[in-house]
């Protein structure tokens, strides 16, 4: 005990089951030697019990009164987060801890804020999220009065999180989903939340709003925004590596158990980090609205969706998002980032576009300051003249990926494989 009592109350948390299966070791041999000695009743026996967990209880009591004090010590939370990272469990116990009092208290108070700055320390020294991703207003607050960006199915405000990060906030339209839609989708939240790769968007909770008939989702903010944009900026980018890191993204999905479809990857669902990487966001977001309004992706997302990167499967009744259709989906997102066009652009309107993908047709091959007619299965017309030129074997693996049976594409790991033979023997074209 007196070994304990020179412990800190961050070290006194993470020693807490130890400490806590020494003392009930020792309670076990007291009451063996008082029945041994035949010197206690079952009453008297009972009663230590009972003084023992109000002991305990009174302990955690006591526990948490020193660890929201610590909070108030920014700089010894810091010194002693090292010990934390060595138990993660223990970490994740820390955080869910916090989280949990953090909803106890006002949003604005000076113990809200001395835990949202600790939670968000302990975010940043281990790369872990605050373990509970079903928000309820403490953890993120929306600061910008009018939509920054959107689509058909969502809104995008501006947030912070814990106070001081800044973060995208996804207010979907209202859905009026039933119990069992919104069971299904808690459970794509519960992945979500899990997925942690470099290649893909942190997802970082949801809470229900408007007397939970919407909700919001939460994500980092990516000041660098989507690949078309960022591009557009920076032409010089490195656009093989970028295709390859979306490939790469895919490729986590789809190896984990069971595998996770994107189902609406395209360029605007791309976003890029602070240090020029691609990132993926929204994957499982189609499937999800559809559990949630129980009205089928395509029509979710209106006549202008993602009809120019959807396999020509998904354009079909009752057709399955796969991991085949997010192959044709990321050959799709490449042609488009090379090109600096949506695919099928020469066509305005989006049902001629499935027209075309139902003739077995192809998109254009951009020639970047050339005119040159296709011909065969490609699309008439002149090749574009922005974008960069697309090597042939680059060419070539994209009309693989298009291939009208999903079986006759290759498998994301079989396209990486090619993307990294390319980047090791074909000269990069700026």
């Amino acid at each position: 005990m007196n070994k304990w009592a020179e412990w800190g109350s961050l070290k006194s948390f993470v020693k807490n089951d130890e400490i806590t299966l020494e003392i009930e070791r020792s309670m076990n041999q007291l009451d063996a030697c008082c029945q041994n000695l035949q010197i206690a009743t079952q009453l008297q026996l009972f009663s230590l019990n009972t003084q023992m967990d109000a002991a305990r209880e009174s302990d955690q009591l006591e526990l948490k009164k020193m660890m929201l004090t610590m909070l108030e010590n920014q700089e010894e939370l810091r010194e002693d987060m090292g010990l934390l990272l060595v138990n993660m469990d223990k970490f994740t116990e820390v955080m869910k801890t916090f989280q949990l009092e953090l909803r106890a208290h006002p949003v604005g108070s000076s113990t809200h804020n001395n835990i949202s700055r600790g939670l968000l320390g302990m975010q940043q020294a281990s790369g872990q999220l605050p373990p509970i991703a079903f928000l309820e207003g403490h953890e993120c607050n929306i600061i910008s009065q009018a939509p920054i960006a959107g689509s058909t199915v969502y809104d995008v405000y501006e947030g912070l999180w814990l106070g001081e990060e800044k973060v995208a906030v996804k207010i979907l339209r209202s859905s009026k989903a039933s119990e069992g839609n919104v069971r299904r989708f808690h459970r794509q939240v519960d992945i979500w939340h899990r997925m942690k790769s470099r290649y893909i968007l942190r997802f970082y909770g949801v809470a229900s709003i408007a007397g939970g008939s919407s909700f919001y989702l939460v994500s980092p903010w990516c000041e660098n925004g989507d690949a078309p944009k960022y591009l557009k900026k920076n032409p010089n980018v490195d656009r093989l590596k970028l295709i390859l890191e979306i490939a790469f993204g895919l490729r986590y999905l789809h190896s984990q158990s069971p595998p996770i479809v994107h189902g609406s990857l395209q360029g605007s669902n791309v976003l890029i980090g602070d240090g020029g990487g691609a990132l993926l966001a929204d994957f499982g977001l189609a499937k999800a609205l559809e559990d949630l309004t129980a009205v089928p992706f395509t029509q979710s997302t209106g006549s202008n969706g993602c009809y120019r990167w959807m396999a020509p499967e998904l354009h079909e009744d009752g057709g399955q998002m796969t991991l085949k259709s997010d192959v044709y989906s990321w050959a799709m997102t490449a042609l488009e980032l090379y090109s600096d066009k949506v695919p099928y652009s020469r066509i305005k309107m989006p049902g001629s576009v499935v027209m075309e993908v139902a003739k077995g047709k192809i998109p254009e091959r951009p020639r970047p300051g050339a005119s040159r007619m296709s011909s065969g299965g490609i699309l008439p017309g002149a090749g574009s003249r922005e974008g960069i030129e697309i090597p042939d074997s680059l060419w070539e693996l994209f009309v693989r990926c298009w291939a009208k049976e999903p079986a006759d594409r290759p498998t994301i790991q079989e396209t990486i494989q090619e993307l990294e033979d390319m980047r090791r023997y074909t000269p990069m074209v700026m």
